[in-house]
């Protein structure tokens, strides 16, 4: 299915990847900085402008995609949010590949129906980039066109048991950690786990000086959780699977390591339905 994405125009594409390094180095100054090859600027079909950007957007470093052929593995990533910033609600929900003719279980629907542009769930290469063909194509694990790829409407219900033979394979949702390195912000998530919080720092405690941003971000974006936790350098806090969540970087902007279960980008789902991951 094609699909038409907004793009950053040239200048704030430029624009975004400086201040994205700029605010890299600051979170990590011996690493050398950031590849601009490294570097992915997610604008969630939501901005061809450097305002529209600064308002909803990601940049990220995919470290390493790992998954074995039982399906276990690892993720790392480096994410990054401009000044007021937000990363769209999201959660990281089961998805299951069905055999072509297999009818659909009551209560499910296909990610074709859910994801804007979806294709299928594609092959990654261990450095986190997406394994192309010989002409730019990404290669897929398994093609939407050659069979169902679908997730509870709900995100939460699991397939039902007397319907496994025709189930081809189940990909779980992700759980992820998310720690803190430079800056602050506001993770909305009512089911996360705070691991860690720093000396005097209440995590339950949003600073009033983003409660503004929080109140703009919350009227103009699609957050449906309530509960909000502030995040600081050396906060560490899990969000277990099916956790709907959004984050919004602070004042000075955040940066945030994520360790997760295998990564799969392409089968998130977005609050706004509007978004092309």
């Amino acid at each position: 299915m094609s699909v038409d994405v907004k793009k950053l125009n040239a200048a704030a594409e430029a624009e975004a990847a400086k201040r994205y390094g700029e605010l890299y180095l600051k979170a990590l100054p011996g690493s050398g900085g950031i590849e601009k090859s490294r570097l992915e600027i997610a604008t969630f079909n939501c901005s061809e402008t450097m305002e529209e950007f600064e308002q909803v957007g990601l940049g990220l470093e995919t470290v390493v995609i790992f998954r074995d052929e039982s399906g276990a593995g690892h993720t790392g990533k480096v994410l990054l949010n401009l000044p007021g910033q937000l990363l769209l609600e999201h959660g990281h929900v089961n998805t299951y590949v069905l055999k072509k003719d297999a009818p659909l279980a009551d209560g499910f629907i296909k990610l074709s129906e859910l994801v804007n542009g979806f294709g299928g769930i594609v092959k990654y290469n261990s450095d986190g980039t997406m394994v192309c063909d010989g002409n730019g194509n990404p290669e897929y694990l398994y093609r939407e066109a050659d069979c169902q790829i679908v997730q509870a409407r709900n995100g939460i219900a699991e397939y039902p048991p007397e319907r496994c033979d025709d189930i081809v394979e189940t990909l779980a949702g992700k759980s992820e950690t998310f720690k803190a390195i430079h800056g602050d912000g506001v993770l909305f998530a009512d089911t996360a786990q705070v691991l860690h919080a720093p000396p005097g720092v209440d995590p339950d405690t949003i600073p009033e000086e983003l409660l503004p941003m929080v109140g703009k971000v919350r009227a103009e974006q699609k957050i449906s959780t309530t509960r909000m936790i502030y995040m600081t350098k050396g906060m560490n806090v899990l969000l277990p699977r099916n956790t709907r969540h959004a984050f919004l970087g602070g004042l000075d902007g955040c940066v945030y390591l994520e360790f997760s279960t295998p990564s799969m980008d392409e089968a998130d789902r977005f609050t706004d339905k509007r978004v092309i991951r």
